[in-house]
């Protein structure tokens, strides 16, 4: 029982360090971002580690570019080892036993879905890049609405997660203010990468 009771509070703690550091990278990097006028595309990191080094020197520059691989490769290793297990969870889930968890791995949903990322992605290929951008701008804004109302959802079936773990009402007061909130943020976001397009 002890245990079992650690584990909502271990899984709390670490959730909550990872927002705090991941809130401080992006002020850090807004501050960084405002003394210099940045170029998307490649350069970007080089032309943040070249502000860096004018306050830390080299050192600092090199630091910085081996945190940044280090986080680049880190969440391509993340979505490839996580999204598919994810997916074959969410496909196992209904033909499930209530005591049983499947070795997810050996699953066919588990297969395809490693093979859905290393080819769909060779669909944009034939895509413009202008095309690629709105295509990303939309992705990006729909992204945190249905997240915020997937949480939603999941975390107020009792059936699904149990009594315990059920959200309060002020999650999920702030889950429907986030959903709002990013749902009229990204309607603009598309609205201007639509525009930018048609221009």
């Amino acid at each position: 029982m002890r245990a079992v009771a650690r584990e909502p509070r271990a899984c709390r703690i670490d959730l909550a360090a990872g927002y705090t550091l991941t809130g401080l990278f992006g002020v850090a990097m807004i501050i960084i971002g405002s003394r210099v006028t940045l170029q998307r595309g490649p350069t970007a990191a080089l032309e943040l580690a070249s502000q860096l080094q004018l306050t830390l020197g080299p050192t600092g520059k090199w630091i910085f570019l081996a945190g940044f691989w280090g986080a680049v490769f880190s969440s391509l290793l993340g979505v490839w080892q996580s999204v598919p297990y994810i997916f074959a969870d969410f496909t196992t889930l209904p033909k499930r036993s209530p005591g049983g968890l499947p070795d997810l791995k050996a699953t066919p949903a588990y297969r395809w879905f490693l093979i859905a990322i290393a080819t769909v992605p060779l669909l944009q290929l034939g895509i413009t890049v202008e095309r690629a951008q709105l295509l990303y701008a939309v992705m990006g804004a729909l992204f945190m609405p249905f997240l915020a109302l997937t949480l939603l959802i999941l975390n107020t079936r009792r059936r699904w997660i149990g009594e315990r773990f059920v959200s309060g009402w002020i999650t999920n007061a702030a889950l429907a203010a986030t959903f709002v909130l990013f749902t009229y943020v990204g309607a603009g976001e598309i609205r201007n990468a639509v525009a930018r397009l048609v221009r």
